[in-house]
């Protein structure tokens, strides 16, 4: 007689997560008519209320934000890439100047020589946005995370609350601002690391300035009868394409430690979103925050989000438009007390 067997054990049936409602979308693009308005008065509640409300707000922002504040963006018709290549004569884009290989070509360096100190011209002359300033809110009333800055120009960082660090340290705490392209307030040694506050007028021809710290490093130990060590060059401290990021190891760090906070918003802002890291950073954040009970992930850009399955239902509030446009709709008070 065959022994008795037991059923297998029936299939449990894993229980698939709620389908997200499809995006809300708002278009905030001239003409913006009162009727509009009226007609997107839902999706524009929803807005406002997850700016005035939410606790753990991430955003990740690109050059758009500072449109505003005269700085060109990139991409855009009017913007760097196409600006530089015609300003400068370059044969292809102006997205040239930005990558490593500037150093390697003696007019394409005098280029980005000249590219850096205008840019730093008009940083310096610049004043933070309406945007800006509803960041530095935020950070303000506690409900700011983290912002990740693409931008080099430091307008955002200007801001008492939102300062960054630099070099970011590998372990927390970290500032509230993450620079992950560099900014142009610094500049820095390639051989011994110095790092100073930029002066643009060392930046001109072909020839990268001598580091100062390597020349006095030399000069004593010429003194002392030992060998020289040699003499760096300077450089602005901005991340180029085709290069190791340095603070690379940091920002992994702080991007894990923020996913693990599970933020309950995040704000993805005037970027188009071509670099891959950063590609990566969003959509991980879309994920963890469309988990969490009530989060909403927001698109706010003059251009519709990225095509493609990668980036599929990751949005729950499509605004096309200009930033600034939400920034006074909100009507956060400012920071500073200031009207």
């Amino acid at each position: 007689m065959p022994p008795e067997t037991e059923p297998p054990p029936k299939k449990q049936k894993i229980a698939e997560p709620p389908k997200r409602k499809p995006p809300q979308h708002i278009n905030l693009r001239p003409p913006l008519t009162e009727e509009l308005l009226k007609a997107q008065k839902p999706q524009i509640d929803t807005l406002l209320k997850l700016l005035r409300k939410k606790k753990k707000i991430v955003v990740i922002a690109g050059a758009g934000i500072s449109v505003g504040a005269g700085i060109p963006d990139f991409r855009s018709s009017g913007g760097l890439f196409s600006s530089l290549r015609n300003d400068m004569k370059l044969k292809t884009s102006g997205k040239e100047l930005f990558d490593a290989s500037v150093y390697k070509d003696d007019q394409l360096t005098s280029s980005f020589h000249e590219m850096v100190r205008n840019l730093h011209s008009m940083t310096t002359q610049a004043a933070p946005t309406l945007f800006h300033h509803l960041l530095a809110t935020l950070a303000t009333q506690g409900r700011l995370l983290r912002l990740y800055s693409q931008n080099v120009d430091c307008i955002d960082t200007q801001l008492e609350p939102l300062k960054t660090a630099v070099p970011l340290g590998n372990k927390g705490p970290w500032p509230r601002t993450i620079q992950l392209h560099g900014g142009l307030e610094k500049m820095v040694c390639s051989k011994c690391g110095w790092l100073a506050e930029f002066e643009a007028s060392l930046f001109r021809g072909s020839e990268p300035p001598d580091c100062s710290e390597c020349l006095e490093m030399d000069c004593v130990r010429g003194i002392a009868g030992k060998r020289a060590l040699g003499v760096g060059k300077l450089r602005p401290r901005i991340v180029l394409y085709n290069e190791f990021n340095p603070d690379a190891e940091a920002i992994g760090a702080v991007t894990k430690a923020d996913l693990k906070s599970r933020p309950d918003c995040l704000i993805v802002v005037g970027t188009s979103l071509k670099v891959p890291g950063v590609r990566r950073i969003v959509r991980e954040m879309c994920g963890v925050v469309q988990n969490y009970r009530g989060g909403m992930t927001v698109w706010i850009n003059e251009d519709a989000p990225p095509m493609g399955r990668e980036f599929e239902g990751v949005f729950d509030l499509i605004v096309g438009g200009d930033c600034e446009k939400v920034a006074k709709m909100a009507s956060l008070p400012r920071w500073d007390g200031s009207e």
